[in-house]
């Protein structure tokens, strides 16, 4: 879990908040616990407000009896207020959401920033056989601490531009295409080696199944571009790489309460500056869901993909790893939730060695919740997570171990 998403779920404060905080705290608590006294403000736009607190015994992610400026934990105060909104024209629909957020650090307070995050999409259509979606994002939050541990703060800063349109020419099939640009933008100059575009472009072909299911081809070319390269001496590490992709793509409802998607295939990566770089084989994702019971749902992933990392040393690895998220509803107010996920992350591909070194580190983590909705608009939030990193070697990776508690309070209006 990013640290941001921690932030988001709230937390834990040892220091007493400012006045402001606790006036904040007093009006969105106050309004959770109490009975709705009227509906909401319109069926289009849905405002909210959220405040949180989080307490993370090793914030910066740092290797066991490493400190920074006396300490390791922090206790970090969130408040968020935003929107979201649904307007249907005709049979097109516009949906989109504002958020905005103030988080505050106790011991670490240069790194108190306001969280930014707007999304707009144009779900369009036109007949009965056309469809698609014509949409952007823009976020900015903290820049996360596992792979770059700094008490700096290094706002991360991503804007996406997308489109894509699907004909179904028949009732049995369908063909589509898709573009995606992603612009990366970090504050750190020490991170700028990570500032990038991306830009993918995709086709392909699906058959569709009258149960809901579907099967099909897709061909994917994404390119990335880093204006700033990693220099080491007078060499240019990166600049750039080319990946293209073609992979199966099944979506598999074998039943109402459990359906299966998979997406993978053959990929090649090719880098700008030193085919040393370039790497080749099997990418793929596998997706599952299953509700045994009505109040009960479950569903895991497992994958291996050539993933981004956000270092100044390096810029991908190949992650192999899986995931099992379960909730379950105790009432119809109170819901229970755990969580794990484990990657394994190769870097030695980015090397022309032939040591027999582990180039690689793997990654834990664990977690559990508590949700108590008191209105159907409202909810209280109590999480616990735990994260653990056991690097092979120290030339790209480090370890760490690291506890979070939170707590969060929202009401939508």
């Amino acid at each position: 879990m990013s640290i941001h998403s921690r932030f988001i779920s709230g937390g834990i404060c040892r220091r007493a908040p400012q006045p402001s905080a606790l006036v904040a705290w007093a009006l969105v608590t106050g309004a959770v616990l109490a009975p709705p006294a009227q509906a909401d403000i319109s069926d289009t736009i849905k405002p909210f407000v959220a405040v949180g607190y989080t307490h993370d015994n090793n914030l910066l992610r740092l290797e066991d009896g490493q400190q920074l400026e006396g300490g390791r934990s922090d206790n970090i105060r969130q408040a968020q207020a935003g929107f979201s909104f649904e307007r249907p024209v005709g049979r097109q629909v516009f949906v989109g959401s504002v958020k905005v957020s103030k988080v505050s650090f106790d011991r670490f307070s240069q790194l108190d920033y306001t969280g930014q995050d707007y999304q707009g999409t144009w779900n369009w259509a036109i007949g009965n056989h056309l469809s698609g979606h014509l949409g952007a994002t823009y976020s900015q939050t903290i820049a996360p601490f596992s792979d770059f541990h700094t008490n700096e703060r290094n706002l991360k800063k991503q804007k996406r531009g997308f489109g894509d349109v699907f004909w179904r020419f028949h009732p049995s099939w369908q063909v589509h295409a898709g573009y995606i640009n992603d612009e990366y933008d970090y504050d750190l100059a020490s991170q700028r080696f990570n500032n990038r575009t991306e830009k993918a472009a995709d086709a392909g072909v699906d058959f569709l199944a009258g149960t809901g299911s579907r099967i099909g081809l897709v061909a994917r070319r994404l390119k990335g571009n880093y204006p700033f390269a990693l220099e080491q001496g007078s060499v240019l590490q990166e600049s750039g790489y080319t990946q293209d992709e073609l992979k199966l793509n099944v979506l598999w409802r074998i039943s109402e309460v459990t359906q299966l998607q998979f997406l993978g295939g053959r990929v090649e990566r090719k880098h700008n500056l030193s085919a040393l770089r370039d790497a080749s084989g099997t990418n793929a994702r596998l997706t599952g869901q299953w509700s045994p019971r009505e109040r009960v749902r479950i569903s895991g992933s497992a994958w291996r993909e050539f993933t981004a990392v956000e270092s100044s040393v390096l810029n991908y690895a190949l992650g192999k790893g899986a995931s099992l998220t379960a909730a379950w509803d105790l009432t119809s107010k109170i819901t229970l939730d755990a969580r794990a996920r484990r990657e394994k992350r190769d870097f030695s591909g980015l090397l022309a060695s032939s040591l027999p070194i582990n180039y690689d580190d793997d990654t834990r983590g664990y977690g559990a919740g508590l949700t108590y909705a008191p209105t159907r608009t409202s909810q209280l939030n109590l999480q616990y997570s735990r994260d653990t990193r056991d690097p092979g070697n120290r030339l790209f990776s480090s370890g760490y171990r690291a506890n979070s508690v939170s707590f969060n309070a929202s009401i939508q209006f």
